[in-house]
């Protein structure tokens, strides 16, 4: 700017003076173990919509990919042969590749031979009712009803405001609690900066219990002793001290009468 237009520098300075406003910094909102295996298991995977489902929403906790990235997936982006994986398309138009589960691959195929028979490698994965590609609003509302229905097997998942961006929470965080390096995480989630992964570590219970366990408690006495000071033998010696100096004023007082 002082460069270019020198005269409004005092006035950018001034605008870069201002405190940035302070928000409310809110954890990241993420699924346990078995809540996650409850949305699952909510889907009913006995209808042509929840094979659709199933696999929608295993691959969303399999590679924690934003809701763009399933919505921009082409059959020309999986790779269901080994080794499986899928290469996503994050912001900036930056790959990377994601490795799958066999029973990600195991799903998918099941969904490709109800609602992809005839299908090119650029059609897309998922696609809505009408034959059209999915869109971020239809994979938003899948995952709420599921989530809905999974709060009644587990009544943990009532508390919890669920969406697509929760379940890449939710992986980012079992892959770290499984003992993956966080830069491994980083590039599986796609971050441009490793800070960015580092909230995952703040929120991670499982992790501050290990190390709380691993840390002793200070060694702090009972109290079922009394203190030295207290201690029996010592207060009878200050009794006895305090009877013979006593005896001893009184044989003064006693000796000094004889004399008058």
């Amino acid at each position: 700017m002082a460069g270019q237009e020198p005269l409004a520098l005092a006035r950018c300075q001034r605008i870069c003076a201002i405190p940035t406003k302070r928000t409310e910094h809110k954890t990241i909102g993420y699924l346990e173990d078995k809540e996650m295996s409850a949305v699952l298991e909510s889907v009913d995977r006995n209808s042509r919509k929840g094979f659709r489902d199933y696999a929608l929403l295993l691959l969303l906790y399999n590679t924690g990919a934003r809701v763009q990235e399933i919505v921009d997936l082409n059959l020309a982006d999986l790779r269901l042969q080994t080794p499986f994986q899928a290469k996503l398309t994050g912001k900036r138009k930056k790959e990377r590749l994601c490795p799958l589960w066999p029973e990600s691959v195991a799903a998918l195929e099941k969904y490709f031979t109800l609602w992809h028979p005839d299908a090119s490698q650029e059609s897309p994965v998922f696609v809505n009712s009408n034959g059209r590609r999915i869109t971020r609003f239809g994979i938003r509302y899948l995952v709420r009803k599921y989530a809905a229905q999974a709060a009644q097997i587990c009544p943990t998942v009532k508390s919890k405001k669920i969406s697509p961006h929760t379940l890449r929470h939710t992986t980012a965080l079992h892959l770290l609690q499984s003992g993956n390096d966080i830069s491994v995480v980083k590039d599986w989630l796609g971050h441009a900066d490793v800070n960015t992964t580092h909230g995952y570590v703040e929120i991670d219970m499982k992790m501050k219990r290990r190390a709380l366990e691993a840390c002793e408690p200070p060694q702090v006495k009972t109290g079922k002793g009394d203190p030295k000071r207290m201690k029996p033998s010592i207060l009878q010696w200050l009794d006895q001290l305090t009877e013979s100096a006593k005896n001893n004023v009184q044989y003064s007082t006693g000796s000094t009468n004889e004399k008058a």
